[in-house]
């Protein structure tokens, strides 16, 4: 069911405001501002490499820089359940590297392509594994399948090597991603028929306000009551109705809304679990906040980001990505690829209790217990960078 809960994660994402709202939150405290690097290796490799991926030299597409190209990676992991990154080694607009990657949607891997293979190994869903279980190679499409004008049919073999598949793995053995969203997507559907059937039913308990019963029957009302479309009578704020003898007006009772809100924020909170965010990032509601909550809940995300962070992005997206640069500096330079390396360091995030957090990071390193250079990053800066302002 991946292409069809793909397709439904998507169209909420796309036309729900909470699903929106949580790949948002996701990728805005994962990412951020972008990761900063540190090269090691010869000084000049170090230097172009932050110049070329702070560029949008590195983008295929010519559309984002590095950062911008981490953002989309892990908004299309959210969204659609995976994202893959292919690799062209050929000149860029940036000279020096030669090298540029495009981050494409999981639709170019040929997931009907499922069979096995003479001597050992298989393909399954479009990813090849050989007899120990290794990926291979990928069965890609030329163009997205989805392209009007250039829609490709037939996949074609691309060796491991040249992509990088990047998805948060829950199980063993798993081949594909899973949309971040699919434990809620029946809920955010409820939640939607809810609110469009509560809308209605106020909507409709104020288009009649009331009921005259006249217990004389004047004609002309039996005669339009016989015809079946009765007299009505129309109110307006500050209006006083004069009756005559035998009516009587009763007023409606509108439904009450008390069952609103709680049974809205019992379906966020739903929807808050199952991407992995808390409830005041996905709806901005701080009401019932107080500080303990808010940094407990504020820790308990940060394992979260930590999580995708160092267990996905960066080891299956990131590290794949400073691998290849290394090879096209042992073309370019003829420095071994083995000699370059990079170090990525995330965003801060922001503190709750600047100066209390402030005191303790100086506390820390005062007391040998953290570098300089390791609080630097976990502010988010970059020690060189320092040194050098």
């Amino acid at each position: 069911s991946l292409v069809y809960l793909r397709n439904r994660h998507r169209a909420l994402v796309r036309d729900n405001p909470w699903a929106g709202r949580a790949v948002q939150a996701i990728v805005s405290n994962v990412v951020g501002y972008g990761f900063t690097q540190k090269v090691f290796g010869p000084a000049r490799i170090g230097k172009l490499f932050k110049q070329w991926w702070g560029s949008k030299a590195c983008d295929a597409d010519g559309r984002h820089n590095g950062a911008g190209l981490e953002a989309l990676i892990l908004r299309t992991v959210a969204e659609s359940g995976e994202c893959l990154i292919r690799r062209y080694p050929r000149a860029s607009t940036f000279g020096p590297v030669p090298l540029q990657i495009r981050v494409l949607e999981p639709d170019y891997l040929d997931n009907g392509k499922t069979e096995s293979i003479v001597g050992g190994g298989r393909i399954l869903q479009g990813v090849e594994f050989d007899r120990e279980g290794r990926r291979v190679a990928y069965w890609m499409f030329t163009d997205h399948p989805g392209d009007l004008l250039t829609a490709s049919t037939t996949s074609a073999r691309v060796p491991a090597e040249e992509v990088a598949h990047v998805f948060r793995g829950d199980r063993p053995g798993q081949v594909r991603g899973v949309p971040w969203g699919a434990a809620c997507i029946l809920t955010l559907r409820d939640l939607d028929d809810y609110e469009d059937a509560y809308l209605l039913r106020q909507k409709l308990a104020n288009c009649q306000v009331g009921v005259i019963f006249d217990s004389e029957a004047s004609g002309a009302n039996a005669d339009a009551i016989a015809l079946g479309t009765p007299l009505a009578e129309s109110m307006e704020p500050g209006r006083f109705e004069f009756l005559p003898p035998g009516k009587d007006i009763r007023f409606n009772t509108p439904p009450n809304a008390g069952d609103y809100g709680p049974f809205v924020r019992a379906a966020l909170l739903r929807v808050a679990a199952a991407y992995g965010v808390t409830f005041q990032a996905l709806t901005g509601d701080l009401t019932s906040v107080n500080f303990s909550s808010g940094r407990m809940g504020w820790i308990e995300f940060g394992r979260n980001i930590d999580a995708w962070r160092w267990q996905m992005l960066v080891p299956q997206g990131l590290d794949v990505i400073a691998g290849w640069f290394a090879d096209s500096m042992q073309v370019a330079t003829g420095i071994r690829a083995e000699n370059i390396s990079v170090r990525w360091d995330p965003p801060r995030r922001e503190m709750i209790q600047p100066k209390e957090d402030a005191n303790a990071l100086s506390v820390l390193v005062r007391n040998g217990c953290m570098s300089w250079p390791q609080a630097l990053r976990e502010l988010g800066d970059a020690p060189d960078a320092q040194l050098d302002e």
